[in-house]
Order: C-alpha cells, then structure tokens, then sequence
C-alpha cells in the first residue's frame, strides 16, 4: 500500500485526489543531478590518468615538444571556453547554467598544471627554484578560482599552496607523508592553517565570495587541528601550550559551526577536542599513577560514551537548527 492509498483509508483524501497523486508519483521526471556529476568528474580523472599513461608509455616516440603542444591546446581550449562563457565578476556566487561548465574549466586547470609539473621536469623552466614551479600554478589557480567562481580550482589552489610551504594538506596525507617530530613542520603547518583561517574571515567581513568561506576553513581546521595535536603528542615542554591553542581553536570552530550551521565543523570540533583532552587528562594520570587516577579514569571512559550519545541526541539544538 502507498502513501495515498494510505491517506484515502484514513480519510484524509478521495479516490479521485489519490489517483491524481499516484498519476504525479508515476510520470514526474527522476533527478539525474548528482548521477551526471559523478559521471563527468570521473571522466575528468579517466582523461588525466589515460593523457598520463599514454605520455609515459610512448613519451619516446611522440616526443616532448609534441606532447607539450596538445596539453597546451587542451589546456587553452578549456579556458577560450571558460571565458567565452563566463559570467561577469561578482562578490557574490555565481551559478552557470551549463552543466559542462565547471569540469571543462577544471580540466583547463588540471591540464595546466601537468603542463607546468611536465616543462619543470623536461627543461626545468624554473631552474632549481621548485618552490615557484610550485606557487605559481598554486597562484593562477586561486586566481582562476575567482574569475570563474570554482570551489573545486580554490581547492587545488589551497593544495599547492600549502604545497610550496612544504606541507601535504588531506587528512590522511597530513598524517601519513609528514615528519610532525620537526617542530618546524608543525609551525610551518599553524601558519598555513592560521592563514588560510583569517583570510576566509576577512574575505567573509568584506563580503567577498563568502560561499568560499566553508573550503577555506575545512582545510584549515584540518591542518590546524592535526598539527597542533602532533605538538601536544610531542610531550616538550611546550604541550602545555598547545593544548591551550587546540582549546581556543575548538572555541572558535564550534562559534563558526553555529554561525554557519554547519553539523561538519562542529564535528570535527569535537573530534579534535575530544582527543585533546583526552591524552591530557590520561597524561595527568599517569603522572599521578595511584588507584584515585584509574578510577577517574574509568569515570572518564564512562561520561565521554555518555556525552557522545547526548551530542548525537542534541546536537541540532547546539547548531540551532529546528527539527
């Protein structure tokens, strides 16, 4: 039984109104939306893994210069296109009607910064200087990012700037492909994180593509966050302060969270704050080392399980969302 044979038997609709409705139910059209984006984001990396494989297999027989005209015809060709069709420059969000619009500029860009990575290992056009082969592109994508009002190019912009100051920026890659024993990676880390922050809160204060202002932050509560808890793990004696910045990040990100009502900051607020003090009530602990601290910290176990659920429970009211 459907929903409107369901509201005929409770008398809510007739016979004629619930045909009506299953007719409606019947022939509306099905969204395909998120299905086509999927589609042709997957055909943009096909193309980029296939351009990829086909100049490492034959790389001898095309030959460079060969191969360096068709990526900059690709490449040029995406961005005649893009602004051919782009519209004028706001500080507000701009939607394209065109459903091809984005990826093919995304495309441009990615072809673009093959083509740099390319002429940089073929005839290091920069010299030894690897950082500008680095930032540059880095630069031209957050430019581009602008013009074209593109959250997936700022996203590559925000990569290969964080790139050039020597960090890798996803999650995983922060864990996995960074020394965080070297305080000056954990430094270098805060201040891309601290930048990315205040420039995403100047630009939100000045009104100027405010609708950035949610990738510029999940990259930089990420860096900030984990790069803050590789101090805190590093047990110097400046674990004290990073505990103190981690506790005012939290404040600030959990602030935003309401702000933007955002469940994802708020979230990782949590996360983040949670294994923060978590490791310092546990390394206090151990410090005191009697039965008193094994019963705090079961206490402990205990109440956090409890606050977890509670937060699951009430967290649309903390962010002011009503149900």
């Amino acid at each position: 039984m459907n929903i409107a044979d369901q509201l005929v038997n409770d008398g809510i609709l007739d016979q004629d109104q619930a045909q009506r409705v299953n007719v409606f139910e019947r022939d509306k059209p099905m969204s395909v939306h998120w299905e086509l984006k999927t589609i042709l984001y997957l055909g943009i990396l096909l193309f980029m893994a296939g351009l990829g494989i086909l100049v490492y297999l034959n790389i001898d027989t095309i030959g460079h210069t060969a191969i360096i005209a068709a990526i900059s015809l690709g490449c040029a060709a995406c961005f005649y296109y893009g602004f051919k069709h782009r519209k004028p420059y706001t500080n507000q969000e701009v939607k394209y009607e065109s459903p091809i619009f984005d990826y093919v500029v995304l495309l441009g860009c990615l072809l673009f910064g093959v083509l740099i990575g390319y002429m940089q290992y073929q005839y290091t056009v920069f010299g030894m200087h690897y950082g500008i082969a680095t930032l540059f592109p880095a630069l031209v994508f957050l430019g581009t990012a602008y013009v074209f009002d593109h959250k997936g190019i700022l996203s590559l912009g925000i990569t290969g700037f964080a790139a050039w100051a020597g960090i890798s920026v996803t999650p995983m890659h922060l864990l996995e492909n960074n020394d965080f024993s070297n305080t000056d990676i954990i430094w270098t880390s805060v201040v891309v994180g601290g930048i990315l922050a205040a420039f995403s809160k100047l630009t939100d204060i000045k009104d100027i593509k405010k609708h950035f202002g949610f990738t510029y932050n999940n990259f930089a509560a990420n860096i900030l966050f984990i790069s803050l808890l590789a101090g805190l793990f590093d047990e110097g004696y400046m674990s004290f302060v990073y505990f103190l910045l981690i506790s005012a990040l939290v404040f600030y990100y959990i602030r935003y969270a309401i702000v933007e009502k955002s469940f994802l900051f708020l979230l990782l607020s949590v996360i983040y704050g949670y294994i923060a003090l978590t490791y310092a009530f546990f390394y206090l602990l151990i410090e005191i080392g009697n039965e008193l601290s094994f019963m705090l910290g079961l206490f402990y176990v205990i109440a956090s399980c409890a606050a977890i659920v509670l937060f699951f429970i009430y967290y649309k009211r903390i962010l002011g969302i009503k149900k």
